[in-house]
């Protein structure tokens, strides 16, 4: 089984590698935003380990920061295919951290849970060189991404979380999160949780301490985050898990705001990343500036 996994993995890599050349060959990138690209934020030279930078071409000020964590599954993915997403948020006036993590099966998801961690601990000692403010700092993720920095996020608040996890959580503080058709839940029995969980967690992982943080759903995860804006629409595949996590941070109390798109075949899962131009996408950019703004 883990010989097929890992050539399906293989497989779903390279289709996702093609998708990103036809990702950014359709739009053409800003003039009025400069790019950073392939830099490191660990000293062991791997391209996982490497984060892009982007801000206002013409703008001195010191300006908030988003740090935006790439989806794809926690087995594919890559910060290029972000690239015009995160040049539409630059331009809402932000310095824009879009950080790349190692992958699974190669490492399990706490690697990557150690992978932001790690690059939130460079941010935090350089975004002043970046022209970013350290007092105003909030983090996108988009479908695995959105998993990543929910739990990596509700570690600063809950050690017991932290310590299952064996991650030391960044002291970056993060004032607000943008969870886009978040891959929360992966553990159902859905495409997702019948093939992923032993790749992500472990052989024996029903077995070991961090087995109760697996659901979400977990008071620890759910009471240890700060102001959430969910967004997902009808044609989003994962809208349910959305929907349900909503739910589980209303019953625990946290703060959050649910955008949720009617029916449209255009509005598929994490649509505001993949076509960051329609007008439903602009709404979700500015909805997530709007809500950075009053937190």
């Amino acid at each position: 089984m883990n010989i097929f996994l890992n050539s399906v993995f293989q497989k779903k890599r390279l289709e996702f590698d093609k998708l990103t050349q036809e990702q950014n060959s359709k739009f053409t990138f800003p003039d009025d935003v400069s790019e950073l690209v392939d830099i490191n934020y660990c000293d062991d030279g791997l391209k996982a380990h490497t984060m892009n930078v982007y801000r206002p071409a013409s703008s001195q000020r010191t300006l908030p920061v988003i740090i935006n964590v790439h989806g794809g599954g926690l087995v594919m993915g890559n910060k290029e295919f972000n690239r015009i997403f995160c040049a539409e948020l630059c331009k809402m006036g932000y310095v824009v951290f879009s950080i790349e993590y190692r992958l699974v099966p190669e490492v399990k998801v706490f690697n990557q849970f150690a992978d932001v961690t790690a690059a939130m601990d460079f941010i935090e000692h350089s975004v002043m060189l970046f022209g970013g403010d350290p007092h105003h700092v909030y983090m996108v993720g988009d479908s695995a991404g959105a998993y990543l920095i929910t739990y990596t996020i509700a570690m600063q608040e809950s050690p017991v979380l932290a310590a299952t996890a064996k991650v030391k959580p960044s002291s970056l503080r993060i004032r607000a999160l943008g969870l886009i058709s978040g891959m929360f839940y992966t553990n159902r029995r859905d495409e997702i949780g019948i093939f992923l969980p032993k790749s992500l967690y472990g052989r024996k992982y029903k077995k070991s301490p961090f087995s109760i943080f697996i659901n979400p759903e977990h008071p620890a995860i759910t009471s240890s985050l700060p102001p959430c804006l969910l967004v997902t629409s009808h044609n989003d595949n994962l809208r349910q898990y959305t929907l349900d996590f909503a739910s589980a941070l209303k019953r625990n109390g946290a703060k959050y705001e649910l955008l949720d798109f009617p029916p449209d075949d255009r509005l598929v899962h994490a649509f505001s990343v993949f076509d960051p131009t329609l007008n439903e996408s602009q709404k979700v950019i500015h909805s997530l500036d709007d809500f950075f703004k009053n937190h």
